[in-house]
């Protein structure tokens, strides 16, 4: 497949999990609302093109931002459509616009890693999608006053982060180095979700 194919794979995904957003903040219940407008589940796409993509270092990461993007700008798009208002550019879509640009470049990296690395940097570039999923959830947890309502959604999303480690690295998920390595990137995502917490609270 080309890189112009790739690229046009990661724009319409990137809608389409926009999109879906939207649709699940309305329909979803308040049990599990939160699930429709999780950061992590937005990765799942943008990630998996980069990695089984095997890009190189440079179109991994761009592939990555643009899926985000369009992750950002189709749900906003689509959400003006639905309630019928125009397009604004506010704080929220400020701060999110800068949040694919960061989560692009450390999603395109991770995936570059886990294809191309070495060592612990493999491991930890693999290990990248499940610990964002597992920062999310104990985020969530640290501040569960918040999201009492919402308790079975931060207990399944945590849930899929396990998951995830299990699936990624299938006999080798009980070595020592892989599950330092999921400790490092997860307390790494963590401090990221922590000030993201802050600032939009």
């Amino acid at each position: 497949m080309s890189i112009s194919k790739k690229y046009s794979i990661a724009m319409f995904l990137g809608i389409v999990v926009g999109t879906l957003t939207v649709v699940g903040q309305k329909y979803l219940s308040i049990q599990f609302n939160f699930l429709a407008n999780s950061g992590a589940i937005w990765l799942i796409p943008a990630f998996l093109i980069s990695y089984y993509g095997k890009l190189s270092k440079g179109h991994s990461v761009a592939v990555c931002v643009i899926c985000l993007l369009c992750c950002v700008y189709g749900y906003y798009g689509f959400e003006a459509v639905m309630n019928r208002h125009s397009v604004t550019i506010n704080f929220y879509t400020m701060i999110w616009t800068a949040c694919a640009f960061v989560g692009g470049l450390i999603g395109g990296l991770g995936a570059y890693l886990a294809n191309n690395g070495i060592g612990f940097w493999r491991l930890c570039g693999l290990n990248l999608l499940p610990s964002v999923f597992l920062a999310e959830g104990i985020t969530k947890m640290i501040h569960i006053s918040a999201y009492m309502h919402m308790l079975p959604a931060v207990i399944m999303i945590t849930a899929i982060g396990i998951g995830l480690y299990f699936m990624m690295n299938k006999k080798h998920a009980f070595e020592r180095l892989n599950g330092a390595s999921l400790s490092l990137v997860t307390l790494l995502g963590l401090c990221a979700y922590e000030i993201l917490f802050w600032i939009t609270a």
